[in-house]
């Protein structure tokens, strides 16, 4: 396959990014690796070319276990690497929803060498990953294939619908195949579009002919031994297997597991002592081991060796990839058997195992996995030790929210709740979880007395303490805390001590020092977010994770400055440390990438096709902070109101008003009620506008809307900028003036820049709208030189309707100027915008329906210094455009989209 614009490199380079994050455990990478060759491989060329992927749309390889499914697709996609086939593997297990399995396909095929789309927002349903992945496959010449192992595995509806899409709708180019006992129930492999292009493979096609019987024994069996054993294997893989390791013994006939099971008793034994057999059986209960895990465990020497060593595990102790070159695990079918063995005629070493596996991996920092084995082995109490000595709410911070959430998820409820600091980790899952309210109850509910910081004597209670404080925190700036309340400023104080405290973890300071550069950015003070922000990032260290989410705000602070090349940056690197955990970390890739569209979105750099049509689910669905689901909500308005005008606009910020209400997020709230405002002033509905200010209690005064102590620096733009329109739409000119003047000053002292240019385009409009054009030149004038040095094109671009004629008029004027450039510019991404709603009127089709109501053809004839046929001819042209009968409907057309003033 040849390297495409866009392509990631080679695929140990793709690779290479994952094998650099040491927090990817094997399971994670056993998921998306194909399998090696074991001991022993036969080469089946026929059935490799039956069963190789991309002779058909859908290939399945049906049969119970044992039949060498999974060794035979293993084999085709090495095959299809080696010719530079993207062929992307994914082991399917039944807790796959189809979230997870959306992650996991894109990325699967990630790294399997593909460049993946960014994850899509555009209305965070299950599948969207794919579907983006669909798209981009389709776009491209090459074969890309696809493997799903364990298929019967899959229980999930959401999970079968998904890949029912990608059967039946999934682009020409892209090859599915599957192993699985049997299908899952609902998946439908029939029909009119894989009629002649589906192939099922079942297990007479894969039981061993005679011929690769003999292969597979070396050509050492006479001809009547290899009719017998064909005879009594039924060319069946595993009992071939099985016979061939046990030195000439015959394979019993029966179901699969019973064979195993017989085969295991009656002569795997036979050839092993009985230290050898307590190893095999004690080892079935590790999901992988190494030579040190497993000495650990069980006390001995060179247990792993001795493993390896026995020939009758030859080809069923299989090499773990991406686990280091130590990492082993015996055959499912033989796991399966050890563990149902140990817990049935020995219960006790079983739960005493899965014990001492739990606290070894704890000790590794394996928390998962060690939580696994300490909930098989019975013992609650070992895992909510091993929750606690991982840190508790701490265990965020050290290896991210995912992996947090479903710690917490494992542990017994009561055993949480006889403990507080797990009670704590509880609070913050919770809000993590997108249960804003059960979150704060869960908080409110634990025991009094932890508002008091204890002295750093008492270990046990300052640990307790800190924790309270990060949660606490959490609940503040995650769960709609604002800014300027009793509540932040003693959440503040407290992490100022937490900042300066020796005593306590350098972890919790570090985010002690994030938090309060998330108070400064909110409130605009960027030069102490950018000091907190360096001191943050040195005691984080190596933590790539709190590296993320300072970059985060480093990104935001640069944004709201205007500066450009350093908010990309900033967002880029957390987008991609977020991308190396794709499927641990997808609340964190859908911030980065909501940040990013904003940017985009505020230079004019956003496609259409690729913007949002609703707030992310995987905000929605977690804990957001307050930042993120602000840059989504605006990313979301603007598509709705380019596509379907104000009134679409509208129904998106009632749906989400209803939302963050019920959230009890009241920043959120104000910023959508200012955003309302501003739409119903669009649509031309001022007097609406007006009981909507009322209703929604927004600030009475100039001096609350420009407020940056209790409010946000984002709440303060979207409220003074609605205030402004309003002011504008209702003649209030003088007062408009005023409170203009104030806000620019404010945004200067600040170094809002992005909120100064809006503010620059709305006085532009005022203005316009005011009828003097000397003053609307002086403001745009500024306008044009932030413009140069931002290339921020939104504000001016929500104003066009009165921003164009200004921009025009400024060109007309001649001489040469610096500022002809971005003019230029500028009015090139407005006419755009108007092009992009799919209509762009002409100046003289705006001017004639802007005078249009109440005045008749003769009228704007003279007005307009054209004749009566003039006109005429101009209104029939703009009735096409709109698809309008009567001027009524005309001006009514043209005022929701946009293309005249609501005062017309």
């Amino acid at each position: 396959m040849t390297q495409e614009p866009g392509s990631l490199p080679p695929r140990e380079r793709a690779r290479g990014a994952l094998d650099a994050e040491p927090r990817l455990a094997w399971l994670l990478r056993r998921k998306v690796t194909v399998p090696d060759r074991v001991e022993g491989h036969v080469d089946r060329e026929r059935l490799v070319l039956r069963a190789m992927p991309t002779r058909n749309r859908l290939t399945v390889l049906m049969a119970p276990g044992g039949f060498g499914k999974t060794t035979l697709l293993a084999e085709c996609c090495r095959r299809l690497q080696e010719q530079d086939t993207v062929a992307a593997w994914i082991s399917v297990d039944a807790s796959d929803d189809a979230d997870v399995l959306d992650s996991y396909i894109a990325f699967a095929f990630r790294y399997a060498g593909l460049a993946i789309p960014d994850a899509p927002e555009r209305d965070g349903a299950a599948g969207s990953r794919t579907a983006l992945l669909a798209r981009a496959l389709e776009a491209r010449a090459d074969p890309f294939v696809l493997v799903l192992d364990d298929l019967h595995r899959l229980r999930d509806p959401g999970s079968v619908a998904l890949l029912d899409f990608l059967i039946q709708r999934g682009p020409p180019n892209l090859h599915l195949a599957a192993t699985c006992r049997h299908l899952p129930a609902g998946l439908n492999i029939a029909g009119p579009v894989l009629d002649g292009h589906a192939a099922v493979i079942g297990a007479d096609e894969l039981r061993f002919s005679n011929g690769e019987i003999g292969d597979l024994f070396d050509r050492r069996l006479s001809r009547r031994e290899l009719d017998a054993l064909a005879e009594e294997s039924a060319g069946w893989p595993m009992a071939l297997r099985i016979r061939r390791n046990s030195a000439g013994a015959a394979p019993e006939a029966g179901e699969p597991r019973g064979i195993v099971e017989n085969w295991v008793e009656s002569r795997l034994w036979e050839g092993i002592d009985a230290d050898d057999r307590e190893l095999v059986l004690d080892a079935g209960l590790f999901e992988w081991v190494d030579a040190a895990l497993l000495d650990d465990v069980l006390g001995g020497n060179d247990s792993l060796r001795r493993l390896q060593a026995m020939q009758a595990l030859a080809g069923f102790l299989e090499p773990v990839r991406g686990s280091g070159p130590d990492a082993w695990r015996l055959h499912p079918l033989i796991r399966e058997h050890c563990a149902r063995q140990r817990f049935r005629d020995m219960r006790a070493r079983y739960r005493e195992v899965q014990r001492r596996i739990a606290e070894a991996l704890a000790r590794r920092g394996e928390t998962l996995f060690a939580l696994r084995h300490a909930v098989e082995s019975g013992d609650a109490e070992l895992a909510g030790d091993i929750v606690e000595q991982a840190g508790g709410i701490r265990l965020w911070l050290r290896h991210g929210l995912a992996e947090f959430r479903a710690a917490v998820d494992l542990l017994d409820e009561r055993v949480v709740d006889a403990r507080p600091r797990l009670r704590l980790a509880r609070c913050a899952a919770l809000l993590f979880a997108g249960s804003t309210g059960p979150a704060r109850e869960a908080y409110a509910a634990l025991a009094a007395g932890t508002e008091a910081r204890p002295g750093t004597e008492d270990g046990a209670a300052f640990e307790r303490w800190l924790d309270d404080r990060i949660v606490s925190g959490i609940l503040n700036f995650y769960g709609g805390g604002t800014a300027g309340s009793e509540r932040t400023s003693a959440t503040v104080e407290d992490y100022r001590e937490i900042a300066d405290c020796e005593r306590a973890d350098p972890l919790v300071r570090a985010y002690a020092e994030h938090a309060l550069c998330i108070a400064c950015n909110v409130t605009a003070r960027f030069e102490a977010a950018d000091e907190r922000a360096g001191r943050a990032l040195a005691r984080f260290g190596a933590s790539r994770y709190g590296a993320m989410m300072v970059e985060i705000q480093r990104g935001q602070a640069a944004m709201a400055r205007g500066r450009v090349a350093a908010a990309r940056e900033c967002y880029a690197k957390a987008k991609r440390v977020a991308g190396d955990g794709y499927l641990h970390e997808p609340v964190w890739a859908a911030i980065a990438a909501v940040l990013l569209r904003e940017l985009d979105l505020e230079r004019d750099r956003l496609a259409s096709s690729s913007q949002p049509t609703g707030i992310p689910a995987a905000l929605t669905k977690s804990g957001t902070p307050f930042q993120a689901y602000a840059a989504a909500s605006e990313v979301a308005i603007a598509r709705a109101l380019a596509k379907g005008g104000p009134g679409a606009a509208l129904a998106l910020v009632e749906s989400g008003m209803e939302y963050v209400r019920g959230a009890g997020l009241a920043p959120l709230a104000r910023l959508l009620a200012a955003a309302r405002v501003s739409l119903l002033v669009e649509a031309g509905r001022a007097d609406g506008a007006e009981r909507a200010w009322r209703e929604d209690a927004l600030p009475a005064d100039a001096p609350a809307c420009l407020d940056l102590q209790c409010q946000s620096w984002r709440e303060m733009e979207a409220l003074s900028c609605a205030r402004l329109r309003l002011s504008t739409a209702r003649g209030r000119f003088d007062e408009a003036r005023g409170f203009a003047a104030e806000l620019r000053a404010a945004a200067e002292e600040r170094g809002l820049r992005r909120t100064l240019m809006r503010a620059l385009a709305l006085s532009v409009a005022l203005e316009e709208h005011a009828g003097d054009p000397d003053a609307a030149d002086g403001h745009l004038a500024g306008f044009l030189a932030l413009f140069a040095e931002t290339d921020y094109a939104r504000p001016a671009v929500l104003e066009r309707r009165t921003s164009i004629p200004a921009v025009e008029r400024f060109l007309g004027r001649p001489g040469a100027s610096r500022l002809r450039p971005p003019a230029e510019a500028l009015l090139a991404a407005m006419r755009r915008a108007d092009a992009d709603r799919g209509l762009e009127l002409s100046a003289r089709e705006r001017d004639i329906l802007w005078k249009l109501d109440g005045r008749r053809d003769k009228a704007i004839a003279a007005e307009l210094g054209l004749t009566v046929h003039g006109v005429r001819y101009h209104l029939r042209n703009a009735f096409s455009k709109l698809g309008a009968k009567t001027r009524d409907e005309a001006v009514r057309r043209a005022r929701e989209l946009g293309l005249i003033s609501p005062e017309a």
